[in-house]
């Protein structure tokens, strides 16, 4: 998962398609997927919703950016100009299976070593994001980068997964399959994981997950493993999450999140 520096643009426009989700789901929990992209003057404000009722715009950016008006100011924005292409009422059909990557560290979502260089390396550098390979991605407004790999950020930028998806479009796999992984390391040593969760099952009636790992033990026992310790269940994963901003999944990237939890630690065990 990239690393998006919330202090850029390409934070304000992940920031607000994250906005948008929230401000959707205050009367209930809607299937959505919203993409902002910044074209200079413009956020151009895309995707659909199960919702019916339209949202009143004009407060939703009231709000925004009178709460994060120091942040808009500091990168350009003060004023926003949005052509509103969201589509109401649509029936989103969502996904089964999705493959994600995770590292051993304190967030799995991240490699360690980025975790440790937004912190200490990059605090002085204007960047929009860090891939897990520790590719930067630059503002034009900095020279190169000495002992990094570099890149600069496109003119047009758009708001990435898992920014602007509500929870019953993928972003609850998402956590989900951290909230698993997040065991992993402790007794099994996996190192970097490739998971794929999946809500389809196979011809044993088990749940056709993937979990590709560099443990000394094999991926089939792990995944044997995985499937008698952990439910699946995301209508209950999704209700305990109910109080969970999803704006601190860029505000507080770093934070303790109520799933990045090892409360199934004691039974992670292969004999």
């Amino acid at each position: 998962m990239n690393y998006i520096n919330l202090n850029s643009n390409r934070g304000i426009v992940n920031l607000f398609a994250d906005y948008v989700v929230k401000k959707i789901n205050e009367s209930g929990e809607f299937d959505s997927i919203v993409e902002v992209t910044d074209c200079g003057k413009f956020l151009i404000l895309n995707g659909f919703t199960s919702k019916k009722e339209m949202l009143d715009l004009t407060d939703v950016k009231l709000k925004f950016t009178t709460e994060y008006e120091d942040l808009l100011k500091t990168f350009g924005y003060d004023n926003i100009n949005i052509i509103d292409l969201l589509t109401y009422d649509v029936g989103l059909e969502k996904k089964d299976e999705m493959w994600f990557k995770f590292y051993p560290s304190t967030r799995a979502i991240y490699p360690q070593e980025l975790i440790n260089g937004v912190n200490r390396r990059f605090k002085d550098v204007v960047y929009h994001s860090i891939t897990p390979d520790m590719v930067v991605e630059l503002d034009f407004s900095q020279g190169g980068l000495n002992d990094e790999i570099f890149k600069y950020v496109p003119l047009n930028i758009t708001s990435e997964f898992p920014h602007g998806y509500s929870l019953s479009m993928g972003r609850d796999m998402l956590y989900y399959s951290e909230y698993i992984c997040t065991h992993y390391e402790h007794n099994l040593r996996t190192g970097e994981i490739n998971f794929k969760f999946s809500l389809s099952k196979d011809d044993n009636d088990d749940y056709n997950i993937e979990v590709i790992t560099e443990s000394v033990y094999t991926n089939g026992d792990i995944k044997s493993l995985t499937l008698d310790v952990f439910d699946f269940n995301l209508d209950r994963f999704r209700n305990q999450l109910k109080k969970y901003d999803i704006i601190e999944d860029l505000t507080k990237p770093f934070d303790n999140k109520p799933w990045v939890t090892k409360d199934k630690l004691s039974d992670m065990y292969i004999f």
